[in-house]
């Protein structure tokens, strides 16, 4: 792929660049176009659409969910699922705490810091905890049919500040009930059924 002309025409043109072509481009105004400045541009957003977390694959993102959008309309629910990984005896057993099941909520269970510490120093432990209850939720949630038939689902995994995993989802419910009535019909309980 490098190999292509293109890419080595870029390189080119992205090497002819000054920090004075940088500085100039900042400080004028956008009618004053430099055709190297644009290829470099248009390389970090090809390039950043390729790496979790950048802006460009936030782009990415916002245009796959839109599409969803305009084939399947609004979303019908928008949640955010935010599992207490400090809290969760699953995720203390993946970082290879030995844990008696028998006695898990006694004084034996360690102090809220100390679960801190132990899951700050297993990030994969947290992980594999997130991404198994995220799994579970999900197969209850959109393959179980708890909220009936889903016709679509878009997911994003996020960090918190202190780099706990948290999940946004969109779902698209398959009726065409407005909010109001699927409000109505969930305190229904014939509808529960």
């Amino acid at each position: 792929m490098v190999s292509n002309p293109y890419y080595k025409n870029a390189a080119n043109q992205i090497q002819q660049l000054t920090s004075q072509d940088i500085q100039k481009a900042l400080t004028s105004k956008p009618s004053a176009a430099n055709t190297n400045l644009n290829t470099l541009l248009k390389q970090i957003k090809t390039v950043g659409g390729k790496a979790m977390g950048s802006p460009q694959s936030r782009a990415a993102l916002r245009t796959e969910i839109h599409s969803l959008i305009y084939s399947q309309g609004l979303p019908s629910i928008f949640m955010t699922i935010n599992p207490a990984d400090i809290h969760s005896p699953i995720a203390l057993y993946f970082a290879g705490v030995n844990l008696n099941i028998d006695h898990i909520l006694t004084d034996s269970f360690p102090s809220t810091f100390h679960r801190a510490q132990i899951v700050a120093s297993h990030p994969v432990s947290a992980a594999k905890f997130f991404n198994l209850l995220i799994t579970n939720i999900l197969e209850t949630l959109v393959k179980g049919g708890v909220l009936g038939p889903i016709k679509a689902h878009y997911g994003t995994v996020e960090t918190q500040g202190r780099g706990a995993l948290h999940l946004h989802i969109l779902l698209w419910l398959d009726h065409n009930m407005t909010p109001s009535q699927l409000k109505e019909n969930i305190k229904d309980p014939k509808f529960k059924e």
